[in-house]
Order: structure tokens, then C-alpha cells, then sequence
């Protein structure tokens, strides 16, 4: 008889949908329990790229399979990333990244954004990669945003602008501010949402894509004496190794972020 045992290789986070009142009443909901943190990412427009290890190899994925432009291409740009960060010390962060991710069995979640594999919005500026989540391949669930932020300061890893808010209000103010505002320029929008976020972490995005903004990813993740020291050092980690990272994954409360269905149906995009 013939045994197979599959398990997950990469990991990607459901289709978000707009968000509708249903979510924002759901949204003030979580934030009087006050045991939650609003995230509002940067989205970005390109080409779903996945990222593991498995036998000390990198192993990626785009447009549901493996060996094809776009999984090599975003192999390409993940390396050329590290060589710009490193230069000639890239091959050792390469290897560095493919041990913590086979031997933590993560999975990366990423955008792939091109000028010539076909764009899903205006052409960019130029192409990049962008890691939008760190995911676990067992519970298929995502970690807080800080792992993301520590394999940005370990790894130079391209990140999304990230506004944290403790409660929806000042950032659904903003959202309401500009959402019918046709030519809202992203730096007024950066600008609002730094005024009114709790902590924020930055990306050169008019260099990399353009003034316009396509809309948010927000999502909501736990409270935890973790994020509140980030928060303490002003929402800012110093260049970290990877003895950081294992730490870090040793100090989330429960692992990857819980995903009750109330959590699941209020992390939605917004655009």
C-alpha cells in the first residue's frame, strides 16, 4: 500500500476582502477589549511569492508551482537584496537565513514587484521585494509583526510601512480622511498616519512604487509584554543577529498569533 504524508512547504495568508461596517464594528469591538494592537500595513501590488527551507535549500514558489519566472525571479530578487545589504557577506546571510527558516519551519510571505512580469496597478518605480508576513508551516498561522521587523534588521529584508494603533479610531480617522480623496499623495498620507499611530515603522515607498497608494492590509495582533517593550525603544530595533531572532520566537506568548474567527473576519484590507 501506498503511504503519502504531505505537510505545508509555504504558507500564505487567506484572500483580504474590503472592509465593510460589519468589520469596522467589529474593529471597536476589539479595541475595548484592549488586549489587541490594530496594525495597518502598506499594501502592495504584485505577485504572490513564497519563501522556506527544506534540506538546506531555499525553496520558492509563485503563481501556484515552483521553476517558473516568477519563483525565479523572486529568488533573484531576494538575493540581489541580500548582496546590496551585504555585499560580499551575502552568501553567509543567505545561508544564515535558510537555517532559521528550515530549522523554526517558518514560511515568508512576500511580494514580488516588477516592471516586466506584468504589474497589478501602475508600473513601479523599480522592482522589489516585499516580506509581508512571517508565517508557522505547522499551525499555519502568522507570527506578530515584530519577527518581520527583526528579519528586516537582521537580514535587510524590504518590509511594509507598518502604522500600530491600540485602538481603531485614530486610524479609521485618517483612512476616512483620505479614502474619496482620488489624488491623495502618499507623503500626506505617511505624514497623517505617523501623527496619529501609536508607532510606526517606515518604507521609502514613493521611491519604490510611486505617490499612490494602493490601500491598507490591517490586521490585529495580541498585546504582549514583547510589543510593549518594542514600543518603549520607540517602535525601532537596532541591527540584530540571529541569536535575536531565536529569542524572539522563544518570547511570543502562544507562538504564531491566534486566529479566532471574530480575529479572522476583522483582518481585512482596506483600500
Amino acid at each position: 500500500m501506498l503511504r503519502l504524508r504531505a505537510e505545508a512547504e509555504a504558507v500564505f495568508l487567506p484572500k483580504f476582502e474590503n472592509a465593510g461596517e460589519a468589520s469596522i464594528k467589529q474593529y471597536h469591538e476589539l479595541s475595548e477589549q484592549k488586549r489587541f494592537v490594530l496594525v495597518a500595513a502598506v499594501k502592495s501590488s504584485g505577485s504572490l511569492f513564497l519563501v522556506s527551507a527544506r534540506g538546506g535549500v531555499l525553496v520558492t514558489a509563485s503563481k501556484n508551482s515552483a521553476g517558473n519566472a516568477y519563483s525565479d525571479c523572486g529568488h533573484y530578487m531576494l538575493i540581489r537584496g541580500l548582496q546590496l545589504g551585504f555585499g560580499a557577506a551575502w552568501k553567509a546571510k543567505y545561508h544564515g537565513l535558510i537555517r532559521f527558516l528550515e530549522q523554526h519551519r517558518l514560511s515568508l510571505g512576500c511580494e514580488l514587484i516588477t516592471r516586466c512580469l506584468g504589474d497589478h496597478a501602475e508600473v513601479p518605480a523599480t522592482e522589489h521585494l516585499v516580506v509581508n508576513a512571517v508565517l508557522d508551516r505547522d499551525s499555519l498561522q502568522a507570527y506578530s509583526p515584530l519577527l518581520l521587523l527583526e528579519l528586516h534588521s537582521a537580514f535587510k529584508l524590504l518590509v511594509p510601512a507598518m502604522f500600530f494603533f491600540p485602538h481603531a479610531d485614530p486610524f479609521l480617522s485618517v483612512y476616512n480622511r483620505f479614502r474619496w480623496e482620488v489624488d491623495a499623495k502618499w507623503d500626506d498620507i505617511r505624514a497623517a498616519m505617523e501623527q496619529a499611530a501609536w508607532r510606526s515603522v517606515p518604507m521609502d515607498y514613493a521611491a519604490l512604487h510611486s505617490q499612490n497608494l494602493e490601500g491598507f492590509v490591517v490586521s490585529w495582533v495580541p498585546r504582549s509584554p514583547l510589543l510593549d517593550r518594542w514600543a518603549e525603544q520607540g517602535g525601532a530595533f537596532a541591527d540584530i543577529d540571529l541569536s535575536s531572532l531565536h529569542r524572539t520566537l522563544s518570547e511570543e506568548d502562544t507562538g504564531a498569533c491566534s486566529s479566532s474567527a471574530e480575529e479572522e473576519e476583522a483582518a481585512k484590507g482596506v483600500g
